[in-house]
């Protein structure tokens, strides 16, 4: 090396030195952090990209062919009074879907990714489905709310179990079907996404040249086809058991069953619980609605269990009282057990503990009558895919979401899925949610311009102001899209306390959906 290039090699050397504390001094800075986790999401969306370029990909219907109107309209009008002399009308029904060969088949847990995934090897309670039927007494039609014990099922399945009973629904008048998850990690998965993506890499790509549809995923498709059945089947049940009766509503503060992992820290910590008591003497139902994640078996699992929902079930069954859970607004809301149960407990029992307090608190609840008036309504929404993860995924065929080109690009995707917006009485809203939402999208309480993420404020009202009132939640209801973040706060995947952003759809998920929400209710009021 000549003398002169040797100089300015040490001098630039040097000068790196020097500049290196300043710089990594920047680096540890808020916005320096930052620019290392775009740095990091940019790699991330590079590597989903360029393996996602090389998938061929099914054909997919067109945004211009969709329609907002959905296959389920609820009812048509709008009630502010009872009707005279009317009364409530609710059946109830419940079936298993547990697998008799669980261990022997290859049935994966829902809930977390692993590295191989996590195969059930053993039971330890059940996994059900869980239906109400529900009239006000009028001839307007019967609402059906069945619940799954699953992480999630599809808006693209959920048509199909409502297209499966389009036949009885005509006949029995049935004029809404509304599908949920209680979100429980430890079922056997129905999304698809926990299975063995590996073989689905290599194997699927192949199967979409050769036009082939039997995709390799975490859905076991004899526990998939049974599952469906056994909903068309409940929902026919709790229909037949339909008597008139009482519905009566109470409302609890369960703030020390629950706590936030995310900031801002917002809850709905609100339980209610709706009771009916037949005339005619018979067993009465409990409907109970909570927020917060059951993940308390952990990332490692390989027992089938319907966690907390379960037990809650169970001990106000075993107290006389058929029994039905509803997951509400819970994006980033565990459970909080220190209060209620016993320190020292195995995991498993610990668990039901936990289930089994809160039904009892429940038990204790005071309730009113509630008026026999029942209005629904839904809307099916396009959002728009920009997550490139949930892109790889919807190329890879492991996911059953219904999903359509939306440009020139084989990246522009967006994915249907549905809202709705349930009144039962005439005090208590019902927002139906296709994911897991942010609680302070419901009540207000998003970050301000200097907390947020982004930098930026959250302009829009939150759905209790769009609707004028307190509002109730049901989650995953009729589809599973993930997390809904607040735009401004949608973060990096690998920022502290951002884990969600990557089980999202993108980052204006949220204010889409809002939206959406906005026209659906200024319809309603118009």
């Amino acid at each position: 090396m000549k003398k002169s290039k040797r100089i300015a090699f040490f001098a630039a050397v040097g000068a790196l030195s020097a500049a290196a504390p300043m710089m990594k001094k920047k680096l540890e800075t808020p916005e320096g952090k930052k620019f290392l986790y775009r740095t990091a999401d940019v790699g991330v969306d590079g590597l989903c990209k360029t393996i996602g370029s090389f998938l061929p990909d099914v054909p997919r219907g067109d945004i211009l062919d969709f329609s907002p109107e959905s296959r389920m309209v609820g009812l048509t009008s709008f009630l502010k009074e009872p009707k005279e002399n009317a009364k409530w009308h609710l059946g109830y029904s419940k079936i298993s879907i547990l697998p008799e060969d669980v261990t022997a088949d290859d049935y994966y847990i829902g809930g977390y990714l692993a590295f191989p995934p996590n195969k059930a090897e053993a039971v330890l309670d059940d996994q059900m489905i869980r239906c109400i039927a529900l009239t006000d007494g009028t001839d307007r039609g019967i609402c059906v709310f069945a619940v799954i014990d699953c992480v999630g099922i599809s808006n693209h399945d959920v048509q199909e179990i409502r297209d499966r009973l389009s036949e009885y629904a005509d006949e029995k008048n049935i004029v809404d079907i509304n599908i949920s998850a209680t979100h429980s990690h430890s079922c056997i998965d129905t999304m698809g996404v926990w299975g063995d993506l590996v073989n689905a890499l290599k194997t699927n790509p192949g199967k979409v040249q050769q036009g082939e549809e039997d995709f390799v995923s975490g859905r076991n498709a004899k526990f998939m086809e049974n599952l469906k059945s056994s909903a068309v089947r409940v929902i026919q049940e709790a229909v037949e058991d339909m008597k008139p009766g009482k519905l009566m509503k109470a409302v609890q503060d369960g703030s020390h069953f629950v706590r936030d992992k995310r900031p801002p820290e917002v809850m709905m910590t609100e339980i209610t619980s709706l009771h009916f008591v037949p005339d005619d003497g018979s067993r009465p139902s409990r409907a109970v609605f909570m927020a917060a994640h059951p993940t308390q078996f952990g990332g490692n699992n390989k027992i089938v269990s319907g966690d907390y929902p379960y037990y809650l079930c169970e001990e106000i069954e075993n107290n006389g009282e058929n029994a039905i859970f509803f997951q509400g607004a819970q994006l980033a809301i565990a459970t909080q057990r220190d209060s209620v149960v016993p320190e020292g407990l195995p995991k498993a029992e610990a668990i039901k503990q936990y289930g089994i307090a809160v039904a009892k608190f429940c038990l204790e609840a005071e309730f009113s009558e509630v008026k026999p008036i029942l209005n629904i309504t839904h809307r099916r929404i396009l959002l728009n895919i920009s997550n490139k993860i949930f892109m790889l995924l919807a190329k890879l065929q492991v996911l059953d979401n219904d999903i359509l080109h939306s440009g020139d690009k084989q990246s522009d995707l967006m994915i249907i899925s549905e809202i709705g917006l349930a009144e039962i009485g005439d005090e208590m809203r019902i927002a139906l949610i296709p994911g897991e939402i942010a609680p302070e999208l419901i009540v207000g309480g998003c970050f301000s311009e200097e907390e947020s993420y982004d930098g930026k404020n959250w302009e829009m009202e939150p759905l209790e102001k769009t609707v004028g009132g307190k509002l109730t939640v049901i989650g995953l209801c009729n589809d599973e899209i993930g997390y809904i973040i607040p735009d401004n706060d949608f973060g990096s995947l690998i920022a502290p306390l951002h884990y969600e952003e990557s089980v999202s759809t993108g980052k204006h998920t949220a204010s889409k959906l809002l939206k959406e929400f906005k026209i659906m209710v200024d319809s309603i009021n118009s």
